[in-house]
């Protein structure tokens, strides 16, 4: 994993060093994810395409789901969404 040291400016922005740029591929205008866990920030490339794949993904397990077990509660879907959640947001190692 690739490190280097940014400084934040006045407005908040940070500049994410060149190497680490071109390592992942990122361009003017990309998006980025950030996450925060206590004392550390994440940024992760947004990549619609996944994003979108993901959502047809959930949709077929839910239409699964209610076929066999009838519709999730507002509660069971929200214990899903964290922990889905708390799984993408767990370090890489």
């Amino acid at each position: 994993m690739e490190q280097d040291v940014t400084v934040m400016s006045v407005k908040g922005q940070v500049v994410i060093p060149r190497g680490i740029r071109r390592k992942m591929k990122l361009k003017p205008k990309d998006r980025l994810v950030v996450y925060e866990e206590a004392d550390t920030i994440i940024m992760k490339k947004w990549d619609l395409p996944k994003l979108k794949e993901m959502w047809k993904e959930i949709g077929k397990i839910a239409k699964e789901r209610n076929k066999k077990y009838g519709r999730m509660s507002e509660e069971e879907i929200q214990e899903i969404i964290d922990a889905s959640r708390a799984e993408r947001r767990r370090p890489i190692q």
